[in-house]
């Protein structure tokens, strides 16, 4: 008799295959799925909408990677999805931060796919969508040709915002909590971070890594630096911003509109930032909203105390008090007496990057999420 030809799976690249950093974490989950994908029998395919240098990680894996663009306007994108899963036997589509309902999931049916997972890590907080909007929503929500079959959370938050907000089928959202491996402490030294970025020796360094984005709120970290100056104006802190983005320039010229060029240090991208986490002595992260932040864990796993305004979505993984403070959103007053409090008490600085790395390095380790990733794979495909 025949055997049946396998199930394969396509994975979607949002971005080109050198995006960098930021995808990291969705590399390491396409190689998982095509681990389990090639355990019986399958293959993975990797669509790039471009192609130039491949991540490390793809390129020691068994995933065949391909250029071909899968949205954008007109149907040239739909023709080509559909001729691939035809070729290529797809019945199995993994995406990243698309929308539950699209209609391009119809064509893909059409060629052969049967099951359509989507990975939510898009940020915001959400109000809930009740009465006759809710319930048609609710509705469209179930067509079964157009939604798609099962989404991965990034956080219990994030799960009910999707049913809350997003009124997708309780019972196809599940939580895979982002983490991270633990930060190293001790590859970069104090002393010699200071030098490189010609900050005084006597300094304390509140680090911020990020795109120099106005959702990243970069300018709010700047009013809270001139806050402090106000409230303690012979203080030794330096706000270290690293990162770059549309809005650097205008960030440059708000630090030398306040005089804040001693205070505040925008040095653009620095390739090795988690490198030099440990070497600062707190955090501020002031984004207007996460799925859930891998650089605030990532600061937490430095051993870091760190500030972050009361929004849900940004304040998942602080304990206020504990491991860093929450601040009232919009006020710098608040932000910068919690950032004067740490400067004057050492102690508490360090019991609190303390419990802050305990909570990251377990609650959110790499080997409990790739734990709880394959599990949900288990689940949907």
């Amino acid at each position: 008799m025949e055997q049946p030809f396998p199930d394969n799976v396509l994975l979607v690249s949002n971005y080109p295959s050198d995006v960098g950093y930021a995808w990291w974490l969705m590399e390491h989950f396409w190689t998982l799925i095509a681990e389990q994908f090639e355990a019986r029998g399958g293959k993975a395919f990797l669509a790039y909408p471009s192609i130039t240098e491949l991540p490390e990680s793809i390129r020691k894996s068994n995933i065949v990677a391909v250029e071909m663009g899968t949205q954008g306007p007109g149907t040239n994108h739909r023709k080509a999805i559909e001729q691939f899963i035809k070729t290529h036997n797809i019945r199995h589509v993994y995406l990243t931060d698309r929308p539950w309902f699209n209609i391009d999931y119809a064509f893909m049916r059409r060629a052969g796919v049967r099951n359509i997972v989507v990975h939510d890590h898009t940020p915001g907080d959400r109000p809930n969508i009740n009465g006759l909007k809710g319930l048609l929503k609710s509705i469209r929500n179930r067509l079964p040709m157009i939604c798609a079959d099962s989404q991965l959370c990034v956080s219990e938050l994030m799960r009910q915002r999707s049913i809350n907000n997003g009124r997708i089928p309780a019972n196809r959202c599940h939580v895979v909590q982002n983490g991270i491996p633990p930060v190293e402490v001790g590859t970069t030294s104090h002393q010699s971070l200071l030098d490189n970025l010609d900050i005084p020796h006597d300094s304390k360094i509140c680090i911020t890594t990020g795109r120099a984005h106005p959702y990243k709120r970069f300018d709010f970290i700047i009013d809270t630096a001139s806050e402090l100056q106000r409230l303690m104006p012979e203080n030794n802190l330096v706000f270290l911003l690293i990162g770059d983005g549309p809005a650097y320039s205008t960030l440059k010229e708000k630090i030398h509109h306040l005089k804040l060029d001693r205070q505040v240090r925008l040095p653009g991208f620095i390739s090795n930032a988690r490198d030099i986490l440990g070497t600062a002595d707190m955090a501020m992260h002031a984004a207007l909203g996460e799925g859930f932040s891998l650089s605030i864990v990532e600061y937490m796993s430095a051993g870091l105390p760190v500030l972050v305004p009361d929004i849900p979505s940004v304040k998942q993984a602080i304990d206020h008090g504990d491991n860093g403070y929450v601040y009232p959103k919009d006020d710098a007053s608040s932000a910068a007496s919690f950032i004067a409090r740490l400067l004057q008490d050492e102690q508490t600085r360090q019991s609190m990057g303390l419990l802050a790395r305990e909570k990251a390095n377990t609650q959110y380790s790499l080997d409990n999420c790739t734990r709880e990733f394959k599990n949900a794979c288990r689940l949907v495909f």
